[in-house]
């Protein structure tokens, strides 16, 4: 009998965007350039996420119905002290709302793909 061996999966990124449209625009870009990818639709489902999963990194939404990213972003700190947080936002100060969110950088929406690629290589490995 021969012996398997067990492969661990790359941590994840976990991509927190209640509009699918943009979710639908991150997750290939990352898988394309090699990182596993899960996505979430809003705060809960990402809360859930991290329990089941534990990512390398986050990349969230600041504006969502339900649990807002700086709520998201009080409670994932209870959960996973350490995990990088990078926002993306339309507000006009996205600055401000990286800081309320306690968030190690932001990008701005529309997102440009060569800057999301690099945030997250820069911040999950």
């Amino acid at each position: 009998v021969g012996m398997t061996r067990i492969e661990r999966k790359p941590c994840p990124i976990l991509l927190v965007e209640d509009d699918a449209a943009i979710r639908d625009a991150e997750r290939p870009v990352l898988v394309e350039h090699g990182f596993r990818v899960t996505a979430a639709r809003d705060g809960a489902e990402a809360l859930r996420a991290i329990d089941t999963d534990p990512p390398a990194m986050i990349v969230l939404d600041v504006q969502m119905p339900g649990i807002d990213g700086p709520t998201f972003a009080r409670e994932l700190r209870t959960r996973l002290r350490r995990v990088p947080l990078v926002i993306l936002t339309g507000v006009a100060d996205p600055k401000r709302e990286a800081d309320r969110c306690n968030a190690e950088a932001f990008l701005r929406k529309p997102f440009d793909a060569d800057e999301l690629v690099r945030l997250v290589r820069r911040f999950s490995t």
